[in-house]
């Protein structure tokens, strides 16, 4: 998917699964679970509140986020993401989001609560 906004009218049509979202904005949404393998270039997630998700091996290139509760990121690549004012916070069950084998390299952290991968 190149250029795409994904919104609450439109977000259940999505393909989470070994796609690739390109210069895309989640706007708005609040998925519940899912798993997803797509990868991301340049994204931006605004006003999203993603909740028991999981991030399986996923790429994360120049993209910027939001809100995540008790999503998983495991082995997931963070490469020259800016996460401002983001919160990787706990779930309603007080599980954490959780980073295993996640690594971020030349990323942009400020204001960012939660984020647990491997900063290089």
């Amino acid at each position: 998917m190149q250029s795409l906004i994904v919104n609450k009218d439109n977000v259940k049509s999505v393909n989470w699964d070994e796609d690739c979202f390109k210069y895309c904005e989640f706007d708005g949404i609040s998925p519940e679970g899912e798993h997803i393998t797509a990868d991301f270039t340049s994204c931006t997630f605004k006003y999203l509140d993603w909740y028991w998700g999981i991030f399986n091996i996923v790429n994360f290139f120049d993209c910027k986020y939001c809100i995540f509760r008790g999503t998983s990121f495991p082995d997931c690549k963070f490469v020259k993401c800016e996460l401002t004012g983001c919160q990787f916070v706990k779930d309603n069950l007080n599980g954490e989001c959780r980073f295993d084998g996640a690594v971020a390299y030349n990323c942009k952290l400020s204001n960012c609560e939660g984020f647990g991968a491997e900063v290089k």
